[in-house]
């Protein structure tokens, strides 16, 4: 059977930005002796975005239109009411296979950005602390039919069952733990090391992974095939072994957006490009490449969800960046 689907897994949350036209730190006050603090901050502005990792990642995987998409997730009782239900199923190639839960609400993450571009970020689990308790072996019927999985940030507990499970189903993951990856203990993330085929992260979560894992990079590709390091406007790394068990370290450059207005999503843009390439059986450099090409166009709008594009834009820009066409992107 041909494999024509990718799994994404990770959190669905409404992103809430505003702004403080002050400096938090004349909003402050602290009193260290008596263990006090207290801080009053008024926005002047205020706006909702559809956010999270599998959010983000099932948004472009939309736009591009060319694999399948199974998005499995824990919602709460406002995921249909503030449209974010909506907005993912206008996408006839994502099935959205998320649990409702009408006792809860959808992950939120609050975020005030002051006139100094500080931030205070609160975040709110809510239905997603109940994606632990999703058994993959039970929602998917025909495992052979997928290519890829991506296990995105969310908790660890979910993040290692996941793992697991994807693992006895015999699909292909990307183990991708962001800013969750401190909370891993060593035998944990070894563990899903060696259940995952290709571990990525930016270079603070690399070395938080080498640390915790007490592994170098070349150990490490002793348990996945292949590393990816991203590095924001300095592009991404690319490290993989060949059959003769060479290394290789190959960098990425960026492709040029027309202007940057939000970083925000443009990793889960990259991810997005990268599980795009592995299903049309690029090479995984090729598939790297095709990822920077999609964070090129997040970063053109507000939001991780908001940017538009089609193939061939995305064509064009993989040429004028890369000098050429992968020819399995090129056929479609």
């Amino acid at each position: 059977m041909q494999k024509t689907k990718v799994i994404v897994l990770g959190s669905l949350a409404f992103d809430y930005i505003m702004g403080f036209k002050e400096s938090f730190i004349n909003a402050v006050s602290i009193d260290h002796d008596k263990g006090e603090y207290q801080s009053t901050v008024t926005a002047d502005s205020r706006h909702q975005f559809f956010g999270g990792t599998a959010g983000n990642i099932a948004y472009n995987l939309g736009l591009l239109n060319i694999a399948v998409t199974s998005l499995f997730g824990s919602v709460g009782n406002d995921f249909e009411s503030l449209g974010y239900k909506d907005h993912i199923k206008r996408f006839k190639n994502i099935e959205l296979l998320v649990d409702e839960h009408d006792d809860l609400f959808t992950a939120a993450c609050y975020i005030v950005n002051d006139i100094k571009s500080n931030q205070m970020i609160i975040f709110h689990g809510g239905a997603l602390d109940k994606c632990k308790d999703i058994d993959l072996k039970e929602k998917i019927l025909n495992p052979e039919e997928y290519i890829y999985a991506i296990n995105s940030t969310q908790s660890i507990e979910a993040m290692t069952n996941f793992a697991g499970q994807l693992f006895d189903l015999k699909i292909p993951s990307i183990f991708d733990p962001g800013q969750v990856t401190p909370l891993f203990l060593k035998d944990s993330l070894i563990e899903i090391l060696n259940k995952s085929e290709i571990l990525i992260g930016n270079n603070h979560e690399i070395n938080q992974i080498k640390e915790k894992s007490e592994l170098n990079e070349e150990s490490i590709l002793e348990h996945v095939r292949a590393i990816i390091i991203t590095k924001g406007s300095e592009g991404s790394e690319l490290l993989y072994k060949d059959e003769t068990n060479k290394i290789f370290k190959i960098n990425i450059s960026i492709a040029t957006p027309k202007e940057v207005k939000d970083t925000t999503g443009a990793g889960d843009g990259y991810r997005a490009g990268i599980l795009t390439g592995l299903i049309l059986n690029m090479t995984i450099l090729d598939s790297c490449r095709l990822g920077a090409i999609i964070g090129s166009f997040v970063v053109e709008t507000t939001g991780a969800q908001t940017q538009v594009f089609n193939l061939e834009q995305v064509k064009k820009r993989f040429f004028i960046t890369f000098g050429y066409t992968p020819a399995e992107l090129e056929g479609i």
